[in-house]
């Protein structure tokens, strides 16, 4: 597994990052909230990661924060809830408003999110995930998207 990346921003193209590791190149898919918090192209980042492999690719996802990775791990554990829609998810909204939303049982807020419907898994189903979660998220005023 790679578990954590230190290495020169060579490329910024929201999802998807470059990372120079001492002449290696990795390609990291990032949440938009991880994004905004790096420096710039041509500074050093340091980045959690989480390796998921398939068949047909091995895909890099990177965090800044062991509570982002932490959430994305839970989320892609639940039914319904790809790589994909879990990085939508942390894009859309700071992993502790997230969490605040689901213990609320906020659907509507819930439901502004990219990707989740009325069809996504039900807040009964997120709970669980994120109780599963290794932090204990800090309270949180409101349940509203990330501004972005």
């Amino acid at each position: 597994m790679i578990g954590r990346l230190r290495g020169t921003l060579i490329e910024k193209q929201p999802p998807l990052l470059l990372v120079d590791v001492q002449g290696v190149g990795y390609e990291v898919e990032a949440p938009m909230q991880t994004i905004f918090e790096l420096p710039p192209v041509g500074e050093t980042v340091t980045l959690l990661t989480h390796l998921a492999i398939k068949e047909d690719a091995h895909k890099l996802y990177g965090f800044n924060s062991e509570r982002e990775r932490s959430l994305f791990r839970s989320l892609i554990k639940v039914s319904g809830v790809g790589p994909k829609l879990a990085l939508a998810i942390l894009s859309g909204i700071r992993a502790e408003d997230f969490i605040r939303c689901v213990e609320l049982e906020d659907a509507q807020a819930l439901t502004r999110l990219p990707g989740i419907g009325k069809k996504r898994p039900n807040v009964c189903s997120l709970k669980c995930a994120t109780k599963s979660a290794s932090f204990r998220p800090r309270p949180v005023p409101s349940c509203r998207p990330a501004d972005k």
